[in-house]
């Protein structure tokens, strides 16, 4: 359901373009395999109609060599103009440092058909003077209609200021013809707060304007502003992010009149649970709902992806610990302590969905995840409504200690006495949940295989109801 590239490599920055019905998904691919792919990434290209169904074409962008500026062909974006298409990228090669050279360049490519591009070889834009001549990357390329002219924005860092992890803008240059640059002295954005704002990109909904970038300054994740004009000024909501931390570098592209954007579910090392992050992983999209009255963004999983499990399996709950009263496929917790309902095996890919309704702000509760016979083992997406915050634990945890250990979280605040959805798509060792097509979080649980699902909550009082399990069709 969710693509990664084949055999050990993985998929990172998602470029995407949209055109009569297709999705061309270009993306980073980092092989993970340096004694035969050697080193560098291509830009590789994925087309999909549904979401669902994805066609690989392979390396479509291919690597420099050691001695050029594209060893990696790093993030970009595609715009078309006057029947072509264009690619600007990054090239960046680590090499070059060392060398007295730019570690960074905008480079660009041509196509007539979206599959087959050619370099333009002699097409190169690097920084001035006053930015890091190393971090000069992630073009956006627009069409600014009211001012005939196109647009770049680019992450970069100015040379001088404290501390130097904030130091991070968005600038803007501008072009009349795609092929000649004059950037502009004053930052599009500078809010003295990140290393840099990767793979920045600006769009529009209704009356608002949107500046989208990835952060791994602060909390690791894709943020947005909002303004009413496309040159801000720009305000940071209370809902800025669309996932947690297992969703990096999202971009987006317009499919009709719906927004949809791409991001990565970062691995970990060796692919296990007490191992750091990674760079790479799993694409996952989400599709963007607006709040109209304020312009605040929310997610929700699109309809494609949910519709493809249809096969419903029968769940067998029994209680396994405390109190819980239950009805057919209803569930009433409000006992002091902690309460599991076992509803049986959970398939290796599958998706969870439920109603609930807090009668109380207590406690926490939500599900467990391959849990063991014995539950010394289980993964949980757990709600601490409380705390206005949706997390996902595990047992055993990294250190041998007790207290929550929290791989990933995102606020996620619940009224009571109203009833709320959810939704999680399992697949493999990639986990995505979503909630009230306002809240999505992702994340890993590697131990993919065995074990049970259950409900469980502790000092909170909470009714699930319509709980229903399923599998994709061919499963």
């Amino acid at each position: 359901m969710f693509y990664r590239s084949p055999n050990q490599s993985v998929c990172a920055d998602v470029i995407p373009f949209y055109e009569n019905g297709t999705y061309y998904l270009y993306y980073l691919r980092d092989y993970r395999d340096l004694k035969n792919q050697g080193e560098g990434t291509p830009w590789c290209l994925l087309t999909t109609k549904d979401l669902v169904h994805y066609v690989d074409h392979g390396p479509i962008l291919e690597r420099g060599g050691e001695d050029e500026q594209d060893l990696y062909v790093f993030t970009g974006s595609v715009i078309k103009s006057n029947g072509l298409y264009y690619i600007f990228y990054t090239g960046h090669n680590p090499h070059f440092p060392a060398l007295g050279k730019p570690q960074e360049k905008i480079l660009m490519a041509v196509s007539e058909d979206l599959l087959h591009w050619k370099k333009v070889k002699d097409f190169a834009f690097g920084a001035p003077d006053y930015l890091e001549p190393h971090d000069f990357r992630d073009p956006f390329v627009y069409r600014d209609e009211e001012n005939h002219q196109f647009c770049m924005l680019l992450a970069a860092r100015n040379k001088s200021g404290k501390p130097s992890n904030s130091n991070g803008v968005t600038v803007r240059a501008t072009s009349p013809d795609l092929y000649h640059w004059t950037l502009e002295k004053e930052p599009f954005y500078a809010p003295n707060a990140f290393f840099t704002h990767e793979c920045p990109e600006l769009f529009q909904m209704g009356e608002y304007w949107y500046l989208a970038f990835s952060e791994f300054t602060d909390k690791i994740l894709t943020t947005y502003r909002v303004s009413k004009s496309p040159r801000g000024p720009w305000k940071t909501l209370k809902v800025n992010n669309f996932d947690g931390h297992a969703f990096y570098a999202a971009k987006g592209t317009f499919a009709g009149n719906k927004r949809v954007i791409f991001g990565w579910d970062p691995i970990k090392n060796g692919e296990t649970d007490d191992a750091p992050w990674q760079w790479g992983g799993t694409i996952i999209p989400h599709e963007l709902v607006q709040d109209p009255l304020d312009g605040t963004l929310y997610v929700k999983c699109p309809d494609a992806i949910l519709d493809a499990y249809r096969m419903e399996k029968k769940l067998s709950p029994w209680l396994v610990l405390g109190k819980a009263a239950s009805s057919q496929n209803a569930f009433s917790f409000g006992e002091e302590g902690l309460s599991i309902v076992n509803l049986g095996a959970l398939p290796h890919s599958c998706k969870v969905t439920c109603d609930f309704t807090l009668s109380d702000d207590i406690g926490d509760f939500g599900l467990m995840l391959r849990g063991s016979e014995d539950y010394s083992r289980y993964y949980a997406i757990k709600f601490e409504p409380k705390m206005n915050r949706l997390g996902f634990d595990r047992l055993p945890r990294h250190d041998g200690c007790l207290h929550t250990e929290v791989d990933v979280e995102r606020y996620c605040p619940l009224a009571l006495n109203v009833k709320h959805h959810l939704s999680l798509i399992l697949e493999g060792s990639v986990y995505a949940v979503f909630v009230d097509e306002r809240f999505a979080m992702c994340g890993r649980c590697f131990a993919s295989d065995n074990g049970s699902l259950s409900l469980f909550a502790q000092d909170q009082g909470v009714a699930f109801s319509d709980v229903r399990l399923w599998e994709g069709e061919g499963k």
